[in-house]
């Protein structure tokens, strides 16, 4: 039998006061086990929804029979909702349009969706995190508030010995001994037998960091955003994010609500597209410094013969382009390698190509083109190199 979890699971209280007031849910726990399951419910028969990997952290919100922990949904966690009974409304947001629409658990092992622990009430907002494709009238979104996963407890430590040393009472050191693993727990067939954590364990734990009022969580959303629209005013070169990405993922586990979450979400996609961009432009400014050392280096060794093979099928003779041939993509594992090169007719290459920052050579890919720019020699290739600022098409024309 494979029941539901009841939806009256989700409504108790979170935070516990046992019994001599040693544990205070909820608290922060680590995986002591290679590929350890998380499930949809509080024993094995409920499936499977993601792995974790030794050492990785968890919050823990409840104990529950057998066992089981009730955990935070963890990273790339996501829940189906039907699409019949969602509005959306831009912004990876959307409306619920009805009373009790069930959220169904979602797994990234399979499609299965049988599990409800949240029903939604109309006028709700959830955070879309994919929108129906073929065909199917199912979206996935952020779990929730009140929707948990479940891990087993022996594969959960609140003190986990990340230097491979375990401190017993007497103050002595104790090699850590690896757990079985999931092989363990898929052989185990009753949730009676899995023990709960250790309770001496979970009297130190991390100090978990205030909550913020919806009011300081925009005030702090507000200031990010304005500190990110100043600093990508200025050059890419002085951009820096570890200090704005640090604290926009304090947002992220901050957010109380879907609308708290999306809005935290699209400030972190914005810095992160900013950081590819500084990325870009670091590479391609360090190979026109390295270009240029080697231009200099090349026009001592060979000034005549530039380029280190049949020059006079890369430069028109009265000298109007710094390369010529058939623009090709060319790729290699190699980071800042040039992606593009010029080809001969009979398919060789005649000379390597980097875009400079603004020049756009997707465009150009497959014509006979001339190329205008910084000139340079690349010794492990033995070919030319342009840093082209300039592109010109010639299709049609004849080179003499």
């Amino acid at each position: 039998m494979h029941p539901l979890v009841a939806v009256f699971l989700c409504s108790q209280a979170l935070l516990v006061s046992p019994a001599g007031g040693e544990q205070t849910l909820p608290y922060k726990a680590f995986v002591t086990a290679e590929d350890v399951y998380v499930r949809s419910g509080p024993g094995q028969n409920y499936y499977p929804t993601d792995k974790l990997k030794r050492g990785r952290a968890v919050e823990v919100y409840r104990h529950d029979p057998g066992g089981w922990c009730a955990i935070r949904p963890v990273e790339r966690s996501f829940t189906w909702v039907s699409g019949r009974f969602l509005h959306p409304t831009g912004d990876n947001l959307a409306v619920v349009t009805d009373d009790g629409v069930s959220a169904r658990v979602g797994s990234r092992f399979s499609d299965i969706r049988d599990v409800i622990q949240v029903r939604l009430q109309k006028g709700e907002v959830v955070e879309i995190l994919e929108g129906p494709r073929d065909g199917e009238a199912w979206f996935k979104i952020a779990p929730p508030s009140g929707e948990f996963r479940w891990v087993s407890g022996k594969y959960l430590d609140a003190e986990y010995p990340h230097d491979g040393i375990r401190r017993n009472r007497s103050g002595r050191d104790e090699p850590e001994r690896p757990s079985a693993g999931p092989a363990a727990e898929e052989r185990e067939h009753r949730d009676a037998d899995f023990p709960p954590p250790d309770r001496e364990s979970l009297q130190t734990r991390s100090a978990r960091p205030r909550s913020l009022k919806p009011e300081e969580f925009k005030t702090e959303l507000e200031r990010i955003e304005l500190e990110l629209s100043v600093m990508v005013i200025e050059e890419p070169t002085v951009w820096t994010f570890d200090d704005l990405r640090e604290r926009t993922n304090m947002l992220l586990d901050q957010a109380r609500t879907a609308v708290e979450r999306g809005r935290a979400r699209l400030l972190a996609n914005r810095i992160a597209r900013f950081d590819d961009i500084k990325q870009r432009q670091d590479a391609v400014l360090a190979m026109r410094d390295r270009t240029d050392r080697e231009s200099r280096i090349w026009a001592r060794l060979r000034p005549k013969d530039e380029f280190g093979k049949d020059s006079s099928a890369l430069v028109e003779t009265d000298g109007r382009f710094d390369g010529v041939g058939r623009l090709t993509r060319v790729e290699s594992p190699k980071l800042g390698a040039p992606r593009y090169a010029l080809m001969s007719r009979s398919n060789e290459v005649l000379c390597y190509v980097t875009p400079a920052p603004g020049v756009n050579l997707h465009d150009y890919l497959g014509q006979q083109v001339g190329v205008n720019g910084t000139r340079g020699y690349m010794p492990e290739q033995r070919a030319g190199h342009v840093m082209a600022r300039h592109v010109t098409p010639l299709e049609g024309r004849m080179l003499r």
